[in-house]
């Protein structure tokens, strides 16, 4: 039953649970917590019967530590006779008249609830004010010849700190600290340590790779997990003693303030792993409701399956908690686990910081759900870490805010080994680490030999006549600017800045080129009018597509040298800046399109994991169905990434690309221009998916062009935000030929041609 009190300004809701002597519930477990859908924290007398339960999924039993304070009275369970528990999570308290005895299952019992978040606080204080562990929520990453590490705390991620002290200091610092009541005694303080490579126990042969400390205060709901890459370390009640010889390379050490009811979801973790348990000193009456940590204290190993196993737990902080995914797998699971497990779990592609081997690549087949490999070296704020001393493994999600440690390196035996992620939900910790995967472009651009093009999304309309172009950049669409020099100048402009590696010499930047109408190559006959390039850098996880229509340009290696001639008519050139994770979608669409390659000096090293890429540079065309492709990008910008898609399909597909492609894919009209022939007509049949024609002349701002002159072909969505750039005209006869449209989907980028777009021609009678 529900009832309110009484009271006009803030009336207060109470439920009344009751039960009868003929039901044989347990009030406590079977009535409150099935009600309330919630852990519940119980501060009454208990019998050695009924104990603390964490069964289940956060629905569990916790009790209350005795001696306890209420504000500054002290109270304890031999003299309290009340009964009563808060929920966790809440702002409910409850009184009940039973005590948690296991013979009031037989009784009749009653429960009453107060729903009041001021009445709950002051109860859960009473219930959570006791001695506490000394720990806090932080990152240690310590690279490779350093005494000192680069600290990050889940209160205060949005910066690497400088570590207060060396890790061989034993104080002053957080894990000396966290390990304080590991390497002494403290009799309201126990734990259990796994290491691979126990301290003083030389050379022991396991297949796990696990090193971790799970601490609990014996007085009150106060837990830890410690989980770290150090070999021999801690070692129990001897003292604080950091590996001195451990400096030279680089390790993570991650601890988590966690309550006690999260211990068994990560034993349950660590079971599939076997880790070596080399101190365990937590009573028995700790962890009688935590049936997976006894069988882990016990080295219980599963021989059934699940052979896999996901778990979620949280860090106990009331300002910021954490979620924290704990993935594993036993050696009998043949799971690779960054593959098969994190990504197919996450869902996302990860960026893996590992030692890897000649067998596991990067991995980028499939869409949006790959491994790429972070290079080596890499910096921590300012600590060089490099792979060959650095002993962690880790990864980002892209997109997202996840952070994984993992306890196997990127090797291919791994799938036959247990093998565990400890995966964070943080945004602040995801940056941080994030800024390590991304920052080898940055080093490069504070040197000074950058790739342009990684910092530029850039379009430039020429119009017939002029020798300069007009530019929009993603960063700054709002309006048409002069292009700074003649697009025949060797430098000053974007797009000479942008193909200073493709005509120049970099042993850091590769590409191929495509283009129907090669350099120096006369009267090539192709059914393609694809001309492009794709440029990577092979020390950065950095990447660009130029999509343009000049012929004959560029030259690769000699120099750069615009096609004067070409002023006369109309050109588009588009750069979009990508992360190398694209080029396999960019790639699979080529395909279609059988664009003419004549240059490629991209390492297969480089695109080991991208096989659409690979059949492309090979010349493979496909002759299978399907004949058509849709695929999407992202630009990579971390301030406004633009979503680009790509249309493309094989000349075995008969459709036209214009409506039977583009208008059928966007669901919406679209307005083209494009030179057209006299069978292909302006098409407003249906409901709001039309082709209305541009009319000729048009404004490129104060640039005029028109169709005899301008050979780009480029449509805009109506209503919409959507620019295509097409490879092919408005003619009937690309129907029987590939075709290829890019999609940006702009606002302003879209407005800038949608001026252009103003007048239309009327829809045919």
């Amino acid at each position: 039953l529900t009832i309110r009190t009484q009271d006009g300004a803030s009336p207060v809701t109470v439920h009344i649970y009751s039960k009868s002597e003929s039901s044989k519930y347990e009030i406590y477990k079977k009535v409150i917590v099935r009600v309330l859908k919630k852990t519940i924290k119980v501060w009454s007398k208990r019998d050695n019967r009924l104990k603390g339960d964490c069964r289940g999924l956060q629905r569990h039993i916790r009790l209350i530590k005795s001696p306890a304070v209420v504000v500054d009275h002290n109270t304890n369970l031999e003299a309290d006779i009340t009964n009563w528990a808060v929920s966790d999570p809440g702002n409910i308290f409850c009184h009940i008249d039973k005590p948690y005895l296991k013979n009031q299952a037989k009784e009749p019992a009653m429960a009453v609830c107060i729903e009041n978040i001021n009445i709950f606080a002051r109860f859960d204080a009473v219930a959570a004010q006791l001695f506490k562990l000394d720990l806090y929520q932080a990152i240690v990453y310590k690279a490779p010849g350093q005494a000192n590490g680069k600290i990050i705390e889940a209160t205060a991620a949005a910066a690497w700190q400088n570590g207060a002290q060396p890790l061989s200091n034993n104080a002053q610092h957080s894990f000396a600290t966290a390990l304080q009541h590991v390497v002494a005694d403290n009799n309201n303080v126990k734990f259990l340590a796994y290491n691979n490579a126990p301290p003083g126990v030389p050379s022991i042969k396991t297949k796990s790779n696990s090193k971790g400390v799970i601490i609990l205060a014996t007085n009150a709901d106060s837990a830890a997990w410690i989980v770290h890459t150090v070999p021999g370390f801690p070692a129990a009640k001897t003292g604080y003693s950091w590996p001195v010889a451990e400096n030279a390379r680089g390790h993570l050490l991650i601890c988590l303030t966690i309550s006690e009811s999260q211990i068994n979801a990560i034993a349950a973790s660590l079971l599939l792993v076997q880790p070596i348990i080399h101190y365990n000193d937590i009573p028995k009456t700790e962890t009688a409701a935590l049936p997976y940590f006894n069988k882990l204290a016990e080295g219980k190993i599963p021989t059934l399956p699940p052979f896999t196993s996901r778990l979620t737990i949280r860090t106990q902080s009331v300002a910021t908690p954490v979620t924290v995914h704990i993935y594993s797998k036993s050696e009998s699971s043949k799971y690779e686990i960054y593959k098969k497990v994190i990504v197919r779990v996450l869902k996302k592609t990860i960026k893996v910081w590992s030692k890897r081997d000649k067998i596991l690549k990067g991995d980028c087949r499939g869409l949006q759900r790959h491994i790429r490999l972070i290079k080596s070296p890499a910096v921590v704020v300012d600590h060089n870490t490099n792979l060959e001393a650095d002993i962690t493994n880790w990864a980002v999600s892209d997109p997202g805010n996840i952070f994984c440690h993992i306890d196997k390196p990127y090797l291919k035996n791994q799938a036959k080994e247990p093998a565990m992620a400890v995966c964070i939900e943080n945004n602040d910790i995801f940056a941080r680490f994030d800024a390590i995967a991304a920052q080898i472009y940055h080093i490069l651009k504070q040197q000074n030999v950058r790739i342009e093009m990684v910092l530029l999304t850039a379009i430039v309309y020429k119009a017939p006549g002029q020798a300069n172009g007009k530019i929009i950049e993603a960063t700054a669409a709002g309006a048409w600017q002069n292009g700074a020099q003649a697009l025949s100048s060797d430098n000053g402009h974007s797009f000479a800045k942008t193909l200073e590696h493709v005509v120049g010499n970099n042993n850091n930047v590769k590409f191929l080129a495509y283009n129907n109408a090669p350099p120096g190559v006369p009267s090539i006959k192709t059914k393609s009018n694809s001309k492009g390039i794709i440029i990577l850098s092979t020390n950065a996880d950095s990447a660009a597509w130029i999509v343009h229509t000049v012929p004959g340009f560029p030259t690769a290696k000699t120099a750069y040298s615009w096609p004067v001639a070409e002023n006369a008519r109309g050109h588009l050139l588009i750069c979009l800046t990508i992360s190398e994770t694209q080029i396999n979608a960019i790639a699979a669409s080529l395909l279609l399109v059988q664009p003419m390659v004549h240059y490629n000096d991209i390492p297969e090293a480089e695109t080991a994991g991208m096989p659409y890429f690979n059949k492309l540079a090979e010349g493979k065309i496909p002759t299978l169905p399907p004949f058509t492709s849709r695929r999407s990008i992202r630009t990579e910008n971390a301030a406004g990434p633009v979503a680009v898609h790509i249309y493309s399909k094989s000349e075995s597909s008969k459709y036209e690309v214009y409506k039977k492609v583009i208008v059928r894919v966007l669901k919406k009209t679209i307005k083209v221009w494009s030179k057209r022939d006299n069978i292909l007509k302006g098409d407003c049949r249906g409901s709001q998916r039309h082709i209305r024609l541009i009319k000729s002349p048009a404004v490129i701002r104060d640039h005029n062009t028109n169709l005899e002159a301008d050979i780009t072909n480029w449509a805009v969505s109506d209503p919409g935000n959507i620019f295509c750039h097409i490879d092919k005209p408005y003619f009937k006869n690309q129907t029987r030929e590939p075709a290829m449209a890019v999609c940006i989907e702009n606002n302003d980028i879209f407005a800038r041609f949608n001026e252009i777009a103003a007048q239309l021609e009327n829809c045919p009678q």
